[in-house]
């Protein structure tokens, strides 16, 4: 008999126990064809019992029978105990939703690679210098020409890709005359072919799209904001749009699953960084500045070589601040320059919410063991209520693996009904904190997808 078979009889043992006995009797009928006495025949073919037992036991798998009978008991033990079963769960459920929830937050914020080719090699320029308010400040936008005298410095070492932060701007579509707000973010021509990304429709920038300034007015549109505001018409493509004072020409839409650079931020419209008004000002901070290391590159080699050149050109930049006090000349010069992992990312929304992300994962994790403690507690007691149910089955004969296997099927019935429903207070809760957090002035806007990451923690 087949493994399948085998695996099939177990879910169906009223009809296999049917048929065991049609067989038995088949063989008791062909002994009484052939001349010999009911009771002789039934007698030698052994006790009914035992034949059937060890007929079932070939035709079916052991193990997983007993499985299967172990998890129709924990589940009538369950129902049985309807109220501290439904308390157990529902506690369980609320801390493991808390948990998920945290996680998916936690996840799309910090965690989750960025989708393209190789996110572990993406870096992220910035530097450290003094704030308005007197204390050290992170900055990570700096002037385009800068980024150029950096780019030829380590061509040899890295591929250094221009990203702004994503603006929210007014856009005019020629087919609707109505102003509407979306985010758009200025980007190198060559960052699509070195994130290795490719078209959903259209075309995708190239170099040649990033080398005059206001040379290419082009526009490519995020899958999800194309979705959205055309209903995926292919007609798309080809569409003018105005953003700020300038027209551009929309000439293609960037494959679903890459929404942008900025965790808390979807982009809607790429454009090309020469399309952006202050691309050829030394005094404008503007762009953000990424590293696509090469094989075998240490990132630390390429920050010194980044700082040598942010160095002297701040100290070129330094020469026409006339009438600054000394102090504040060397703290502009001499600010720190950092090369981190953008791996998942870098956004504002992640520096500012980081810490509160890190002390909630805290907190619902300590919810969770909590939960486990009391429902731990409540299945002690219901185990020392069942001793004489437990004894009876010990003299019967069952093991003591046996019995373990019975209560933990009891157990994977709460988890998975608390998983279940904590699942579904994840699915609404995640979105509903990201809104609680968003601002009209500061949106906060994530993908929270519900995938084997979130599933498998």
């Amino acid at each position: 008999m087949s493994l399948w078979s085998r695996i099939g009889n177990v879910f169906r043992r009223e009809r296999l126990s049917l048929e065991i006995d049609e067989e038995i009797e088949s063989h008791i009928a062909e002994a009484i064809e052939q001349g010999r006495d009911p009771v002789e025949a039934r007698r030698a073919l052994g006790p009914a019992l035992l034949l059937r037992e060890e007929s079932r036991d070939l035709k079916l798998i052991p193990w997983l029978d007993s499985l299967r009978a172990d998890a129709v008991l924990g589940w009538r033990q369950l129902v049985k105990r309807k109220v501290t079963s439904t308390a157990a769960v529902l506690s369980l459920a609320l801390a493991i939703g808390a948990c998920a929830s945290a996680f998916r937050l936690i996840d799309a914020m910090l965690l989750r690679p960025l989708p393209v080719a190789e996110p572990e090699q993406l870096y992220a320029l910035s530097h450290v210098g003094i704030g308005n308010d007197g204390k050290p400040q992170v900055f990570e936008n700096g002037e385009y020409p800068l980024f150029r005298l950096m780019r030829s410095a380590v061509k040899d070492q890295a591929e250094l890709i221009a990203i702004s932060p994503t603006n929210r701007t007014d856009v005019t579509y020629a087919t609707d005359q109505e102003m509407e707000p979306a985010y758009v973010q200025y980007v190198s021509g060559w960052m699509f072919e070195s994130f290795k990304l490719r078209p959903a429709l259209g075309r995708l920038f190239t170099d040649n799209d990033d080398l005059q300034p206001g040379a290419h007015p082009y526009a490519v549109l995020s899958h999800e904001y194309w979705r959205r505001r055309f209903g995926q018409d292919a007609r798309t493509v080809g569409q003018t749009v105005r953003i700020g004072n300038g027209i551009y020409t929309v000439v293609g839409v960037c494959e679903a699953r890459f929404t942008g650079t900025q965790p808390g931020a979807m982009t809607d419209i790429f454009v090309p960084t020469m399309m952006h008004p202050s691309v050829t000002r030394s005094d404008s901070g503007w762009v953000g500045t990424w590293a696509r290391l090469k094989p075998g590159v240490p990132a630390e080699r390429v920050r010194e070589m980044l700082a040598v050149i942010f160095r002297v050109f701040r100290e070129e930049r330094a020469k026409g601040f006339a009438g600054w006090p000394k102090q504040r000349l060397a703290r502009f010069i001499s600010e720190t320059v950092l090369l981190e992992s953008a791996a998942a990312g870098v956004s504002r929304v992640q520096r500012d919410y980081r810490r509160a992300l890190v002390a909630l994962g805290i907190l619902v994790a300590l919810v969770l063991l909590i939960a486990c403690a009391n429902v731990a507690n409540l299945m002690t007691a219901q185990a020392a209520a069942r001793r004489r149910e437990m004894a009876l089955r010990v003299s019967i004969g069952a093991g003591r693996w046996r019995l373990v296997q019975l209560v933990l099927l009891e157990s994977a019935w709460l988890a998975s009904l608390s998983a279940a429903i904590g699942g579904l207070f994840a699915w609404w809760s995640a979105p509903l904190v990201a809104g609680m957090i968003s601002s009209p002035n500061s949106p906060v806007r994530l993908a929270l997808p519900v995938d084997w990451r979130v599933l498998g923690f």
